[in-house]
Protein backbone atom coordinates (compact mmCIF):
# COMPACT_ATOMS: atom_id res chain seq x y z
CA UNK A 1 0.00 0.00 0.00
CA UNK A 2 1.50 3.45 -0.98
CA UNK A 3 2.65 5.61 1.70
CA UNK A 4 0.15 9.16 1.27
CA UNK A 5 2.74 12.02 1.74
CA UNK A 6 3.04 14.03 4.95
CA UNK A 7 1.96 17.57 4.63
CA UNK A 8 4.91 20.15 4.49
CA UNK A 9 4.03 22.26 6.90
CA UNK A 10 6.35 25.08 5.79
CA UNK A 11 3.59 25.10 3.69
CA UNK A 12 0.86 28.23 4.62
CA UNK A 13 -2.41 26.56 6.02
CA UNK A 14 -5.26 26.64 3.30
CA UNK A 15 -8.60 28.19 4.76
CA UNK A 16 -10.71 25.45 6.43
CA UNK A 17 -7.63 24.75 8.91
CA UNK A 18 -6.86 28.44 9.33
CA UNK A 19 -10.88 28.43 10.49
CA UNK A 20 -10.13 25.72 12.99
CA UNK A 21 -7.08 27.36 14.20
CA UNK A 22 -8.77 30.52 15.24
CA UNK A 23 -12.60 29.77 15.18
CA UNK A 24 -11.86 26.62 17.56
CA UNK A 25 -8.36 26.41 19.28
CA UNK A 26 -8.10 29.81 20.02
CA UNK A 27 -12.04 31.23 20.26
CA UNK A 28 -11.81 31.04 23.86
CA UNK A 29 -8.49 32.80 24.29
CA UNK A 30 -9.89 36.03 22.58
CA UNK A 31 -11.88 36.03 26.08
CA UNK A 32 -9.72 38.05 29.32
CA UNK A 33 -10.87 35.78 31.48
CA UNK A 34 -10.06 32.89 29.41
CA UNK A 35 -6.38 33.66 29.03
CA UNK A 36 -6.42 34.85 32.75
CA UNK A 37 -6.81 31.39 33.74
CA UNK A 38 -4.91 29.79 30.66
CA UNK A 39 -1.76 31.48 31.81
CA UNK A 40 -2.75 30.31 35.42
CA UNK A 41 -2.71 27.00 34.31
CA UNK A 42 0.36 27.11 32.30
CA UNK A 43 2.42 28.83 35.05
CA UNK A 44 1.72 25.97 37.61
CA UNK A 45 4.22 24.55 39.28
CA UNK A 46 1.93 21.61 40.39
CA UNK A 47 0.50 18.92 37.89
CA UNK A 48 -3.21 20.00 39.10
CA UNK A 49 -5.19 22.72 40.24
CA UNK A 50 -8.49 23.80 41.60
CA UNK A 51 -10.88 25.89 40.85
CA UNK A 52 -10.03 26.93 45.20
CA UNK A 53 -6.43 27.36 43.58
CA UNK A 54 -6.92 29.56 41.03
CA UNK A 55 -9.69 32.25 42.20
CA UNK A 56 -7.00 34.41 44.63
CA UNK A 57 -4.00 33.66 41.92
CA UNK A 58 -7.02 35.60 39.46
CA UNK A 59 -7.60 38.13 41.90
CA UNK A 60 -4.51 39.26 42.36
CA UNK A 61 -4.44 40.35 38.75
CA UNK A 62 -7.44 42.04 39.23
CA UNK A 63 -9.88 38.98 37.87
CA UNK A 64 -12.21 38.46 40.40
CA UNK A 65 -14.29 35.04 38.85
CA UNK A 66 -16.85 33.03 41.24
CA UNK A 67 -16.71 29.05 41.02
CA UNK A 68 -19.43 29.60 38.47
CA UNK A 69 -17.61 31.72 36.17
CA UNK A 70 -14.58 30.29 36.37
CA UNK A 71 -15.74 26.75 36.02
CA UNK A 72 -17.46 28.03 32.91
CA UNK A 73 -14.22 29.45 31.18
CA UNK A 74 -12.47 25.99 32.06
CA UNK A 75 -15.65 23.93 30.42
CA UNK A 76 -14.90 26.55 27.10
CA UNK A 77 -11.29 25.66 27.41
CA UNK A 78 -11.93 22.29 27.98
CA UNK A 79 -14.25 21.91 24.18
CA UNK A 80 -11.13 22.94 22.31
CA UNK A 81 -9.24 20.56 23.89
CA UNK A 82 -6.37 22.90 25.45
CA UNK A 83 -7.02 22.16 29.44
CA UNK A 84 -8.21 18.29 30.93
CA UNK A 85 -10.33 17.47 34.44
CA UNK A 86 -8.40 14.56 35.85
CA UNK A 87 -10.62 11.29 36.34
CA UNK A 88 -11.09 11.96 40.23
CA UNK A 89 -11.90 14.70 42.44
CA UNK A 90 -9.23 15.96 45.17
CA UNK A 91 -8.27 17.99 46.93
CA UNK A 92 -6.62 21.72 46.65
CA UNK A 93 -2.95 21.58 45.72
CA UNK A 94 -1.63 24.88 46.97
CA UNK A 95 -3.75 26.24 49.78
CA UNK A 96 -4.14 24.59 52.85
CA UNK A 97 -7.44 23.15 53.15
CA UNK A 98 -9.23 20.50 55.77
CA UNK A 99 -12.96 20.44 54.59
CA UNK A 100 -14.28 17.38 53.30
CA UNK A 101 -15.40 19.02 49.57
CA UNK A 102 -13.56 17.95 46.67
CA UNK A 103 -13.10 19.68 43.78
CA UNK A 104 -12.03 18.99 39.65
CA UNK A 105 -8.45 19.00 39.42
CA UNK A 106 -7.27 20.82 36.35
CA UNK A 107 -4.28 21.21 34.26
CA UNK A 108 -3.22 21.71 30.10
CA UNK A 109 -3.70 19.14 28.07
CA UNK A 110 -0.78 18.48 25.65
CA UNK A 111 -2.25 20.81 22.78
CA UNK A 112 -2.99 23.37 25.44
CA UNK A 113 1.19 23.06 25.98
CA UNK A 114 1.70 23.15 22.35
CA UNK A 115 -0.42 26.07 21.78
CA UNK A 116 1.31 28.24 24.34
CA UNK A 117 4.50 26.93 22.35
CA UNK A 118 3.15 28.28 19.35
CA UNK A 119 2.31 31.52 20.79
CA UNK A 120 5.69 32.20 22.29
CA UNK A 121 6.88 31.40 18.95
CA UNK A 122 4.74 34.50 17.50
CA UNK A 123 5.77 36.64 19.89
CA UNK A 124 9.59 36.17 19.09
CA UNK A 125 10.43 34.45 22.17
CA UNK A 126 11.02 31.05 20.31
CA UNK A 127 13.18 30.37 17.29
CA UNK A 128 11.03 28.46 14.49
CA UNK A 129 12.56 25.82 12.61
CA UNK A 130 11.89 25.85 8.90
CA UNK A 131 13.23 23.53 6.28
CA UNK A 132 13.97 25.32 2.93
CA UNK A 133 14.22 23.46 -0.06
CA UNK A 134 16.80 24.08 -3.16
CA UNK A 135 16.52 21.45 -5.73
CA UNK A 136 16.61 18.05 -3.78
CA UNK A 137 18.74 19.47 -0.95
CA UNK A 138 17.09 20.47 2.16
CA UNK A 139 18.91 22.92 4.46
CA UNK A 140 17.42 23.26 7.93
CA UNK A 141 17.32 27.14 8.99
CA UNK A 142 16.69 28.95 11.73
CA UNK A 143 13.95 31.74 11.55
CA UNK A 144 13.22 33.86 14.42
CA UNK A 145 9.64 36.10 13.93
CA UNK A 146 10.71 39.67 15.00
CA UNK A 147 8.74 40.54 18.21
CA UNK A 148 5.73 42.49 17.98
CA UNK A 149 5.23 45.78 19.82
CA UNK A 150 6.11 45.08 23.51
CA UNK A 151 3.81 47.38 26.38
CA UNK A 152 5.71 48.91 29.51
CA UNK A 153 6.81 46.18 32.03
CA UNK A 154 3.91 45.22 34.57
CA UNK A 155 2.73 42.41 36.84
CA UNK A 156 0.34 41.83 33.65
CA UNK A 157 2.84 41.97 30.76
CA UNK A 158 1.80 38.56 29.92
CA UNK A 159 -1.75 39.27 29.48
CA UNK A 160 -1.16 42.13 27.50
CA UNK A 161 1.39 39.82 24.94
CA UNK A 162 -1.42 37.60 24.48
CA UNK A 163 -4.08 40.74 24.04
CA UNK A 164 -1.29 41.70 21.57
CA UNK A 165 -1.17 38.51 20.04
CA UNK A 166 -5.16 38.42 19.77
CA UNK A 167 -5.51 41.72 17.53
CA UNK A 168 -2.71 40.35 15.46
CA UNK A 169 -4.32 36.87 14.98
CA UNK A 170 -7.48 38.59 14.62
CA UNK A 171 -5.98 40.34 11.75
CA UNK A 172 -3.91 37.83 10.40
CA UNK A 173 -6.78 35.58 10.08
CA UNK A 174 -9.19 38.26 7.84
CA UNK A 175 -6.22 39.07 5.75
CA UNK A 176 -5.34 35.28 5.01
CA UNK A 177 -8.78 34.96 3.48
CA UNK A 178 -8.74 38.12 1.83
CA UNK A 179 -5.36 38.85 0.40
CA UNK A 180 -5.87 42.41 0.89
CA UNK A 181 -9.23 44.54 2.07
CA UNK A 182 -9.57 48.33 2.70
CA UNK A 183 -9.92 49.24 5.87
CA UNK A 184 -13.91 49.89 6.34
CA UNK A 185 -14.34 46.27 5.00
CA UNK A 186 -11.59 45.04 7.37
CA UNK A 187 -13.61 46.64 10.14
CA UNK A 188 -16.40 45.05 9.37
CA UNK A 189 -15.02 41.61 9.08
CA UNK A 190 -13.05 41.93 12.34
CA UNK A 191 -15.65 44.07 14.51
CA UNK A 192 -12.38 46.56 15.47
CA UNK A 193 -13.08 50.15 14.71
CA UNK A 194 -11.01 51.62 11.82
CA UNK A 195 -9.15 54.03 14.02
CA UNK A 196 -7.77 50.58 16.62
CA UNK A 197 -6.64 48.88 13.35
CA UNK A 198 -4.90 52.44 11.96
CA UNK A 199 -3.61 53.03 15.47
CA UNK A 200 -2.83 49.09 15.77
CA UNK A 201 -0.77 48.96 12.68
CA UNK A 202 0.92 52.17 13.08
CA UNK A 203 1.91 51.92 16.79
CA UNK A 204 4.04 48.39 15.25
CA UNK A 205 5.72 50.41 12.53
CA UNK A 206 6.88 52.51 14.96
CA UNK A 207 8.36 49.94 17.54
CA UNK A 208 9.01 47.17 15.26
CA UNK A 209 11.97 46.96 12.31
CA UNK A 210 9.82 44.49 10.40
CA UNK A 211 5.93 45.01 10.69
CA UNK A 212 3.41 42.48 9.51
CA UNK A 213 0.76 44.64 7.61
CA UNK A 214 1.12 47.34 4.55
CA UNK A 215 -0.91 50.47 5.15
CA UNK A 216 -1.71 52.72 1.91
CA UNK A 217 -3.85 55.70 1.92
CA UNK A 218 -6.84 55.34 -1.18
CA UNK A 219 -6.83 58.73 -3.17
CA UNK A 220 -10.22 60.27 -1.53
CA UNK A 221 -12.92 60.50 -4.34
CA UNK A 222 -14.71 63.31 -5.79
CA UNK A 223 -17.14 63.33 -2.33
CA UNK A 224 -14.57 63.67 0.26
CA UNK A 225 -12.21 66.44 -1.97
CA UNK A 226 -15.45 68.27 -1.97
CA UNK A 227 -16.05 67.71 1.49
CA UNK A 228 -12.23 69.04 1.90
CA UNK A 229 -12.80 71.77 0.02
CA UNK A 230 -15.68 73.59 1.78
CA UNK A 231 -13.50 72.66 5.40
CA UNK A 232 -14.74 69.29 6.41
CA UNK A 233 -12.62 66.23 7.35
CA UNK A 234 -13.35 63.54 4.84
CA UNK A 235 -12.80 59.88 6.63
CA UNK A 236 -9.71 58.48 5.02
CA UNK A 237 -9.49 54.78 4.22
CA UNK A 238 -6.84 52.59 3.54
CA UNK A 239 -5.92 49.40 1.74
CA UNK A 240 -4.48 46.70 4.47
CA UNK A 241 -2.46 44.15 2.88
CA UNK A 242 0.08 41.73 4.55
CA UNK A 243 3.88 42.46 4.40
CA UNK A 244 6.57 39.75 3.61
CA UNK A 245 6.80 39.55 6.98
CA UNK A 246 3.59 39.00 7.72
CA UNK A 247 3.01 36.21 4.67
CA UNK A 248 5.98 34.58 6.26
CA UNK A 249 4.62 34.76 9.97
CA UNK A 250 1.32 33.36 8.44
CA UNK A 251 2.93 30.47 7.06
CA UNK A 252 4.75 29.16 9.99
CA UNK A 253 1.17 29.24 11.79
CA UNK A 254 0.72 25.48 12.98
CA UNK A 255 -2.47 23.92 14.73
Amino acid sequence: MAKIPKKDKSQPQNTEELDEIFEETLRPLQSRNARHIYIVLRDSETEYLTTYDMQPILEEQGNKLNKVELNNWLNALQEVGLVKKAPERGKPTTRPYNRRYTFDLWNLTQKGRETAHHLESFNGITPIQTIEKVVEKTIEKIVEIPKLPSLEDTSLKDYENIQTLSLNLTLLKALSEAGNMDLWSLSGVTGLTPEKIVEFIENQEKSASNTLYILDEIPMDLRGKILQTIGLSPRKNYTVSLSPTGMRTLSLLSP
